[in-house]
């Protein structure tokens, strides 16, 4: 059966640990130990079953050496304290066979490590089951020296990640840039070396201790300098812990811890579902899923040989405890399912319609919302650029109507021109320069027209027409949203009133019940964690509108439960009397 373990640990310098002898270990390999000259020997450890160096694009080949690649993290970390290694130790799924657990975890370390720009030194273990005296034994707990005769069950990988990434030139990053608190009139702000390169002509200045009678004050060069103050020392000021490196961080925060267990979980499952093997596993501790088991003490492979151990014991007592616990809520929910059966069938349809209704109005709110912001967002972007083509539009239907009135007339002119005048007439100067004086109206109001286009943030007259055709696509895009905004507006309508008139079906003691409660909340619950995952498989996912939808939902269902409940009240006190004044009358007849 598929179990979920990824356990993470730190291989740290500080509790006298080597991360050569433990890669020396975990690959069963001979190693030189440069940092402490030893030589770590643990070639003739068994059961490793396949080991791989996986590097980044970025890493240098040599990397590809255990004893290159981990010589030169020991090197690299200069202190005493210092973190050497990552380790990542995962149990396999014993259901796959060792190259599907190969491929397995590959696959893993690359998507979640070497993308992120880890090296991954890769190990995979599977010792068989041994006696208390270390001896491999068969299913009958017979010592055996035959491999074919042992049980193998315990697959798992040691992988081994470096926690410094390299830069695009292969080199190891630092972990912490030092960083100078630098003055600038009144303001302040800190700079690592490479940034105080570039920002020391823009009038920045590092700050230094200066005697000022007995005490000592930090200022600039300069502002020493006008009150002819004697430097204490050649160091700058600088923040306490430096500038740590982003990446560094986050692969040693909780959310890399949690996003890695996570990581594990789905390749597992994804392997499992394409080998067509039901089990599943699931990251989550007991108390996240909800479950009273408690949690069983991981037993390495020497305690869990010696029964006698006060480990190998407290691990029975666990077990013991949660088959008890186990039995217990058997036990119990029999007892509340016998209770729940009588009142299930009549709850559960109603209280899942009314979920499903309040997931498809929270669903239609959200897109409400998203389309009604960008609506919005569209018709700021719409309003300027239509006044511009707008004004555009109207100047060149103008100058055109101009033109083409001039044109006419020019065309006439010159059919007059053609005819015969006698020599002492003026007419055909006059004529020729009424067609020169009608050209320059039209050169003058093209010029007019490049002087507006150019007022309107128009490069040219192309420029327009792109701008006008995009214009046009704005508004028929915003014309489209509002007959979408529509549709949600009316599909929320009609789902409240569906939903009120569901209400207004039952009594109002129904609605009031624990049981009813209880059903209703879940499936309000399943039914919003369905419209969360539905929402989210699309992409720019927006949480805070996904809340401001669920709240605004709940407030409008929760008024109309209400109501159905008033209705239901004045129902039965108007039938009360009605059935009253009816009473009086039987009285009064005779």
């Amino acid at each position: 059966m598929a179990i979920f373990q990824c356990q993470i640990q730190v291989i740290k310098r500080s509790e006298g640990r080597s991360v050569v002898a433990a890669a020396a270990y975990r690959s069963a390999s001979k190693l030189q130990n440069r940092y402490t000259g030893n030589v770590e020997d643990y070639s003739k450890k068994k059961w490793l079953k396949y080991s791989e160096i996986i590097l980044p694009e970025n890493a240098p080949k040599k990397f590809q050496d255990r004893e290159t690649l981990w010589n030169s993290v020991e090197e690299v970390e200069k202190g005493s304290r210092a973190r050497l290694a990552r380790e990542i130790v995962v149990a396999l799924p014993g259901e796959l066979s060792m190259e599907e657990n190969i491929r397995l975890v590959q696959e893993y370390v690359r998507d979640a490590f070497v993308s992120d720009g880890m090296i991954a030194d890769i190990n995979i273990h599977n010792p068989p089951v041994k006696n208390e005296k270390g001896i491999p034994v068969d299913e009958h707990d017979r010592p055996v020296t035959d491999e074919k005769d042992m049980i193998f069950r315990n697959p798992h990988a040691h992988i081994l990640l470096t926690v410094r990434p390299l830069d695009k030139n292969g080199d190891w990053q630092a972990k912490t840039q030092k960083e100078y608190v630098c003055k600038r009139g009144e303001e302040m702000k800190a700079f690592t070396a490479e940034e105080f390169v570039q920002v020391k002509t823009e009038g920045w200045e590092k700050q230094y201790q200066y005697y000022k009678g007995h005490q000592k004050i930090w200022l600039t060069p300069s502002e020493a300098y006008m009150e002819n103050l004697v430097r204490v020392s050649k160091n700058p000021r600088s923040t306490p812990y430096g500038r740590r490196n982003e990446r560094i961080e986050f692969w040693n925060s909780k959310d890399a811890v949690f996003a890695y267990r996570k990581s594990w979980e789905e390749h597992v499952n994804k392997t499992l579902e394409r080998v067509g093997i039901p089990e599943r596993v699931d990251c989550r501790s007991y108390e996240e899923k909800g479950e009273d088991t408690i949690s069983e003490i991981h037993l390495g492979p020497h305690a869990s040989r010696r029964k006698d151990s006060d480990r190998y014991q407290m691990n029975e007592d666990i077990k013991s405890l949660n088959e008890t616990n186990r039995h217990i809520r058997k036990i119990l929910d029999d007892l509340e399912e016998q209770i729940r059966e009588k009142n299930r069938a009549v709850y559960e349809k109603v209280a899942e319609h009314l979920g499903k209704l309040r997931g498809e109005i929270i669903t239609a709110r959200y897109h409400l919302e998203n389309l009604e912001k960008r609506r919005d967002a569209l018709e700021k972007e719409i309003q300027p650029l239509k006044d511009s083509v707008v004004h555009i539009r109207n100047v060149r239907k103008t100058i055109r109507e101009k033109d083409r009135q001039a044109e006419q007339k020019t065309a006439r002119l010159r059919k007059e021109l053609g005819g015969e005048f006698p020599v002492w007439s003026s007419r055909p100067a006059e004529i020729q320069a009424e067609i020169e004086s009608e050209q320059e109206g039209i050169r003058f109001r093209e010029e007019r027209l490049v002087r507006i286009l150019a007022e309107e943030g128009f490069a040219d007259i192309r420029d327009y027409e792109q701008k006008a055709a995009s214009l046009a696509q704005m508004e028929k895009e915003a014309e489209m949203l509002e007959q979408k905004i529509s549709l949600y507006e009316k599909k929320i309508q009609d789902y409240t009133e569906r939903y009120e008139s569901l209400c207004g079906r039952l009594q109002e003691e129904d609605i009031h019940s624990s049981e009813f409660k209880e059903r209703r909340e879940w499936w309000s619950s399943a039914y919003e964690q369905k419209a969360s995952d539905s929402i989210q498989k699309h992409r720019h996912f927006r949480p805070e509108a996904f809340r401001r939808a669920v709240h605004k939902t709940d407030y409008a269902l929760s008024h109309a439960v209400y109501l159905a409940g008033r209705t239901e009240y004045l129902v039965s006190r108007m039938q009360k009397m009605a059935d009253e004044m009816s009473g009086d009358d039987r009285q009064r007849s005779p």
